[in-house]
């Protein structure tokens, strides 16, 4: 579809979706290097309401450069940048061309959580065609080219998918699956296997030999999670299991999971899931 769309357009699509015009895409091959750079400090936009682009390599090869560092950019490799900010990217002199597509978002949520998301996998990604956060970006390009969205609904729901692909890419690519994996597991074993206390981020620590803090970081650095969410994740799926697999009273699933009362896992039960046991167990027909 893009190589039909590139070849229609002789070379150059600037589209744009939505009443809202929420994002803009377009195809382009670029051939002069003195024709084709950008400085994202000089490309105008508000820092107050910024804009994120997508730009994926499909042929040729240009540069990115962010922060001193300087990324060649090949077929499969693909930047996230955001505009307003301080990098710049171009088609160098020895590069006989560059084919390209791109997403300029303009929806906030979407632009601010993956702009956070980018802080943690960093500006470049390689990423294979078949893969499904590329695929959802093609799908966007499609439907601006084809004018097929019904609504903005529709389109809105289309760049949810887009980040939320970009949100799994990132932690199944950039977290080392196996080493992430492991610790998870590790971590899961010691809480269930000491459930009846309130194991914290110190005590997981320690078995480490490391700081609160250091280990704090290494944990979410190895699996993208902060390790006293985890935790609760952890405690909070054995309450649930002992509420639907058994018949206690809730004061004795609280003693049994480490929490200090019926009370208190009430409370963390309505904070984290936003229902009470009792009414999950109404709801699960236990009660």
């Amino acid at each position: 579809m893009l190589d039909s769309h590139y070849n229609e357009s002789g070379g150059i699509g600037v589209l744009q979706t939505g009443d809202d015009s929420s994002y803009f895409t377009g195809l382009e091959t670029r051939t002069q290097p003195s024709s084709y750079y950008w400085d994202g400090l000089k490309r105008g936009g508000d820092p107050a309401f910024p804009r994120l682009l997508f730009q994926y390599t499909l042929d040729g090869y240009g540069y990115y450069c962010e922060e001193g560092l300087e990324y060649k950019l090949t077929p499969k490799k693909a930047f996230i940048t955001i505009i307003p900010s301080e990098h710049h990217y171009f088609i160098p002199r020895e590069s006989p061309s560059w084919t390209y597509f791109w997403l300029i978002l303009q929806h906030p949520y979407v632009v601010n959580r993956m702009a956070l998301q980018k802080k943690m996998v960093g500006p470049v990604l390689t990423i294979e065609p078949e893969n499904r956060f590329v695929l959802q970006a093609v799908k966007l390009f499609e439907h601006s080219y084809r004018k097929t969205f019904r609504d903005n609904f529709v389109s809105e729901l289309a760049l949810f998918e887009f980040l939320l692909e970009y949100e799994r890419f990132a932690q199944h690519h950039v977290y080392e699956p196996l080493s992430r994996e492991n610790l998870l597991e590790e971590t899961r074993q010691y809480i269930t296997s000491n459930l009846k206390r309130p194991v914290g981020v110190t005590e997981l620590a320690a078995l480490k030999n490391m700081t609160r803090s250091h280990y704090s970081h290494y944990f979410k650095d190895t699996t993208g999670l902060s390790p006293a969410r985890f935790i609760q994740k952890v405690r909070l799926e054995e309450v649930t299991r002992k509420l639907v697999e058994t018949k206690f009273k809730l004061e004795d699933v609280a003693r049994l999971c480490g929490y200090a009362n019926a009370n208190h896992l009430c409370k963390v039960f309505q904070r984290e899931l936003h229902i009470s046991p009792g009414e999950f167990r109404r709801q699960m027909g236990l009660d």
